[in-house]
């Protein structure tokens, strides 16, 4: 039975045609009927209950004697879409006054029946329109009755045209999709010219097949003009005859994709966009460019873009507000995009324009500061009202000039992009041959190293440590050194950054620990007293911080006591984003007997008032200030003011690269009481340490404890 909403919606309709048939529709009156021996029942379609019914229609819808009320209080509202838009329109249609034959299966309780039926309209007294049928049983075959019913059913459109492409049939829910008197092929579709050449694709006759089934079954999607408005349906059409002419006729499926095609296109535009931009994703971009690329003579530039401050915003005032940001971006780009270009959002806070056309280094250059303008000005938040600023900076790299293929032009963009914010950030960098000839050689630099760790190509060397007061040695400092294949003996400072990146400071610094202890076990062995022997350690060391507690393992067990090793970190490291881990590693190293000492003191973030947060025993003056503190107050100043808080701080300050005696002489008025410098001693091999150690008198080298190296 159908829901209330069903029948309300049928009453509705009734509604909207009795004004027109008030006075067309003849009175219901039912004298004689009885006496008919066919069928014949009204239906009143107000209340969707019959309203007569005579002896041979009560029999044929196996109506019992006793049973007539419960017959006529029936809900006779059909229970399928198909036959509901089908009924609908025949109430429209005898309620305008119009005679209809159609033929009707129904369904009662004890079997189904189908019929021959003449309908037409009537005025009940209660103001309703009777829907009266006179029927004539109609005996059909199983399979017929089945294949009847299910095209009056089925919610699939099945339209059958003739050769000049109308409908000769619809199923009711064609009908309802495409209503009307009569309905064109070509007419149904959105765009007629598509219509036209299926049809003509279904029509064209194969030479071998000569009779009317001789198309082939034409498929495709296509958007057609429904009741509904446009709608995507899937379409298969072929030849067939016409049961009642004989004559040529198209057969017609027509099913609601609608569904399905939207979800493809939302599917599709997933794959190859951003959801939070509506910028193309790295996918499409990628592709884009190689299309760019790959046109004949075509010229054009690639920028990449990095927001700077993206990351405060998120932490700040949520991903919300993020998200809200990079939309803004997304559309800024958009509008300083030319017809041509394609902007693109690569992840995270990083973006990308394509802009074909733009080889000029002076038009780039004005693009891509326009384009640094415009994402940088203020972004107010519509939500939270707050006033944001995100800055880019941007690298550009042109092709063909600076790239033949997508994957070489992106590297290079993105080596152009690293210089901008090595630069600072917030500027725009176009690439220069310089820069790939750099990153080559960092990248033979960091494949030379991995194969150097396992070949034995480093070592260590030994620059002595000396008191300025009589410049007795009192120790050394252990300095890594990389005997390379082809350039030779090479200093930290060019290959640390490198083995930085890449991790392998651990393992070398397990190295460096390894080969200082052997070297202590040696000394001891022939009576030579080497005092403290100071270690880096590198940024990589505190980033796993289980590595300290394996170097100091390492020292212990080679029977090194912890007085004996002065472990050096440089003040980047100890005042960096992890600069309060390193300060606890430090301490639990200085609890453990270990000396410290911040190297470079004065070239990166440290000031005198951070001093009192580390546990420090040693500061070591960068060797910048020794240099030209003989030409500069402001240098000589700054050292004395550094060995004055040494000493009250109760730290031994030393004073780096000194070469002359006047640096010498200098550093010690200053009230530096140590020095390390070519001066003293050059960096130099075990066995050369070894040779100047024996040239020292045997009891030269003090006696070295935590309270006598102050």
């Amino acid at each position: 039975m159908e829901s209330r909403r069903g029948h309300a919606v049928s009453a509705a309709r009734m509604a909207r045609t009795d004004n027109l048939s008030e006075r067309t529709l003849p009175r219901c009156r039912t004298e004689g009927l009885e006496m008919l021996r066919r069928p014949v029942w009204i239906l009143d379609t107000g209340r969707m209950r019959k309203h007569f019914a005579n002896a041979s229609a009560l029999w044929l819808w196996g109506v019992q004697p006793g049973q007539e009320d419960e017959f006529y209080a029936r809900d006779f509202t059909p229970h399928s879409d198909a036959m509901r838009q089908r009924l609908g329109r025949l109430i429209e249609r005898v309620s305008a006054g119009e005679v209809v034959a159609e033929r009707w299966t129904f369904y009662p309780r004890h079997r189904p029946f189908t019929v021959d039926a003449l309908m037409s309209g009537v005025r009940l007294d209660n103001g309703n329109v009777g829907l009266l049928m006179e029927v004539e049983h109609y005996e059909r075959s199983t399979d017929e009755l089945r294949a009847g019913e299910a095209l009056r059913h089925t919610l699939v459109n099945v339209l059958l045209f003739d050769e000049e492409g109308w409908s000769s049939y619809r199923n009711p829910a064609a009908e309802a999709c495409f209503p009307g008197e009569r309905c064109g092929f070509a007419s149904m579709f959105a765009r007629p010219a598509e219509g036209m050449q299926m049809w003509q694709a279904v029509v064209a006759r194969d030479p071998d097949r000569p009779d009317a089934f001789m198309g082939r079954t034409v498929s495709g999607d296509f958007i057609l003009n429904t009741a509904k408005g446009k709608r995507w349906y899937g379409i298969d059409a072929r030849t067939t005859a016409d049961p009642v002419t004989g004559h040529l006729s198209v057969l017609v499926n027509q099913r609601d994709v609608t569904d399905r095609v939207e979800a493809t296109s939302r599917a599709e535009f997933y794959a190859g966009y951003d959801v939070v931009t509506g910028l193309a994703n790295r996918r499409r971009f990628v592709e884009r460019l190689g299309h760019a690329m790959a046109e004949t003579g075509s010229s054009g530039s690639l920028l990449v873009i990095d927001l700077n401050g993206f990351k405060e915003i998120n932490d700040s005032y949520g991903h919300a507000v993020g998200d809200r940001v990079l939309l803004e971006i997304g559309k800024r780009l958009l509008a300083a995009a030319g017809p041509l270009d394609v902007g693109a959002r690569l992840g995270g806070d990083e973006f990308a324009m394509i802009l074909p056309g733009v080889a000029a280094s002076e038009e780039l250059k004005e693009r891509a500061d326009r384009i640094s303008r415009e994402l940088s000005a203020v972004i107010e938040d519509p939500l939270t009202a707050a006033r944001l600023i995100v800055t880019a900076s941007l690298g550009a790299a042109r092709w063909p000039y600076d790239g033949g293929s997508p994957d070489v032009l992106q590297r290079n963009a993105d080596l152009a992009l690293y210089a901008a914010k090595a630069e600072g950030g917030h500027r725009v960098q176009l690439f220069d041959l310089a820069m790939r000839q750099a990153a080559d050689e960092r990248y033979r630099c960091i494949e030379d190293l991995r194969v150097s760790l396992t070949s034995g190509a480093f070592e260590v060397h030994y620059q002595p440590l000396v008191t300025m007061a009589d410049r007795r040695p009192f120790g050394f400092e252990a300095l890594l050194r990389w005997r390379h294949p082809t350039r030779g003996l090479l200093l930290p400072g060019s290959f640390l950054t490198e083995a930085e990146s890449i991790g392998l400071m651990v393992p070398i610094g397990e190295f460096v620990v390894q080969q200082v202890c052997r070297q202590i076990g040696i000394w001891r062995e022939v009576g030579l007293r080497p005092g403290r022997i100071a270690i880096n350690l590198s940024r990589n060391d505190f980033q796993l911080g289980a590595n300290i507690a394996g170097l100091t393992e390492a020292i212990v067990e080679a029977g090194v006591e912890p007085a004996q090793i002065e472990f050096e970190v440089s003040e980047t490291v100890a005042f960096g984003t992890r600069g309060e881990e390193v300060v606890e590693v430090l301490l639990e190293l200085r609890r453990q007997g270990f000396s410290i000492a911040l190297d470079d003191f004065g070239t990166g973030h440290a000031s005198l008032m951070h001093l009192h947060r580390l546990p420090v025993d040693t500061i070591k003056l960068d060797r910048s200030f020794i240099v030209e503190m003989a030409d500069s107050v402001i240098d000589r100043a700054l050292v004395r003011a550094v060995a004055a808080l040494g000493r009250d701080l109760g730290m031994r300050v030393l004073a780096e690269g000194i070469e002359t005696e006047e640096q010498a002489t200098a550093v010690r008025e200053l009230g530096c009481e140590c020095g390390q410098g070519y001066l003293f001693g050059r960096p130099m091999t075990a066995e050369t340490a070894t040779d100047w150690l024996a040239r020292h008198k045997p009891g030269a080298m003090p006696n070295f404890s935590a309270e006598a190296a102050r």
